[in-house]
C-alpha cells in the first residue's frame, strides 16, 4: 500500500535557502499557468491540456522537468476536481485562480538519490546547458521500503513528505456486521453496530487542547502587536508562538490517534467488515449565521404550555 510520511532533515544554511527559492520557483509556474490556462480559453474555448502545459513550460525554470511537470499536474487536478463539484451542482466552486508566494516541490524518482546513511540529493536538472548543483540534506530516520516520491513542504519550517510503497496488500475484511458512524466536536466518534452495539467517544479533550491553543494565541499577538516587526521582542513572542502551536499539533495528533485506536478495537470486537461514514460534503455551504430557522421562528411564536417546562 502507498504510505507517506512527513520529517525532519538537516542542511547547511545554503541549501536552505535554495530549497526556499524552489518553492518560490514552484509558486512561479502556478502563477504562470493560471495566466497561459486563462489565455488559452479565452482564444480557443477549451481547457489547456496536459501537453500544451508542457511545452509552454518546458525549459523555462530552473528546476528539475519533474517538479516543474508536478505543479501544472497538481493544477489540472484541481481543475478537473472543480468542474466534478460543479456537475454535482456545486456552482459556487471556482476553477483554480489563486495566485500563490509559496508552493511545494517535488521531486519524482528520477529527481533524488538516497544513501544508506540518510543522505538525500535532491537534483535542480538542467539550465542554460549545465547541469546545476544538486540539494543535499540529511533525514535522521527514512521508511525501510523504497521511496517513490519527495514533496518540500511547509509545517511551520520546511519539512519533507516521503510516499513510499510498504509493500503489504489490502486483506480483504473478514467481518459479519456494518458499522455506521457520524464524526463530531463533542463528540469525536458516535458509532452503532449491527449487532445493537454502540459506541461514543467524546472529544471534549481535543476541544479543550483547541480553546487553550487559541487562548495562548490571542495573548501572544496581543502582546507582538505594539511590537516592530522582525524586532528582538517580536522574535521572542513569535517563537513562543510556534511553541504552542508544536506543541498542541502534538497533542491533538496523540488524542486523535487513540481515538482512531479505540474505534478500530471496537470494531474487531464487534466483528464489523465495513465502516459507513455519511458523506458531508457541502452541508455548511452557503450558510449564514444570519439566517433563522423557520421552525425556530414558529417555536418562539408558539410557545410551549407551561405544564411542559415543568418536567
Amino acid at each position: 500500500m502507498i504510505k507517506a510520511c512527513k520529517v525532519e532533515f538537516r542542511a547547511n544554511k545554503e541549501t536552505i535557502q535554495r530549497l526556499f527559492e524552489c518553492n518560490r520557483l514552484s509558486a512561479k509556474i502556478w502563477n504562470d499557468t493560471l495566466v497561459l490556462a486563462k489565455d488559452y480559453h479565452k482564444e480557443n474555448g477549451k481547457w489547456i491540456n496536459k501537453n500544451q502545459l508542457h511545452l509552454a513550460t518546458k525549459g523555462k525554470y530552473p528546476l528539475h522537468s519533474q517538479s516543474i511537470q508536478a505543479v501544472y499536474e497538481k493544477y489540472l487536478q484541481a481543475g478537473e476536481n472543480a468542474r466534478q463539484a460543479r456537475i454535482k451542482g456545486l456552482v459556487s466552486i471556482r476553477y483554480p485562480w489563486r495566485q500563490k508566494k509559496n508552493y511545494n516541490t517535488k521531486w519524482k524518482k528520477d529527481g533524488f538519490k538516497i544513501y544508506p546513511n540518510g543522505k538525500i540529493e535532491l537534483s535542480i536538472g538542467i539550465w542554460q546547458g549545465k547541469r546545476q548543483k544538486p540539494l543535499v540534506i540529511k533525514v535522521g530516520k527514512l521508511p525501510p521500503n523504497k521511496i517513490q516520491e519527495i514533496e518540500l513542504i511547509w509545517d511551520r519550517k520546511l519539512m519533507l513528505a516521503l510516499t513510499y510503497d510498504d509493500g503489504a496488500e489490502a486483506k480483504t475484511a473478514s467481518g459479519l456486521n456494518i458499522v455506521a458512524i457520524d464524526p463530531g466536536e463533542i463528540h469525536s466518534i458516535a458509532a452503532v453496530c449491527e449487532n445493537n452495539q454502540g459506541l461514543i467517544i467524546t472529544g471534549r479533550k481535543l476541544r479543550s487542547i483547541k480553546r487553550l491553543r487559541n487562548k495562548k494565541l490571542q495573548e501572544l499577538q496581543k502582546k507582538m502587536s505594539p511590537c516592530q516587526k522582525h524586532s528582538r521582542q517580536w522574535k521572542k513572542y513569535r517563537r513562543a508562538m510556534n511553541y504552542v502551536l508544536s506543541k498542541s499539533e502534538a497533542q491533538l495528533k496523540d488524542g486523535l490517534h487513540k481515538t482512531s485506536r479505540l474505534f478500530v478495537d471496537w470494531c474487531l470486537e464487534n466483528n464489523a467488515k465495513e465502516v459507513v461514514a455519511g458523506d458531508v460534503e457541502g452541508v455548511q455551504r452557503n450558510t449564514s449565521r444570519k439566517k433563522t430557522n423557520p421552525l425556530q421562528n414558529v417555536i418562539l411564536q408558539n410557545p410551549c404550555p407551561s405544564h411542559l417546562h415543568n418536567n
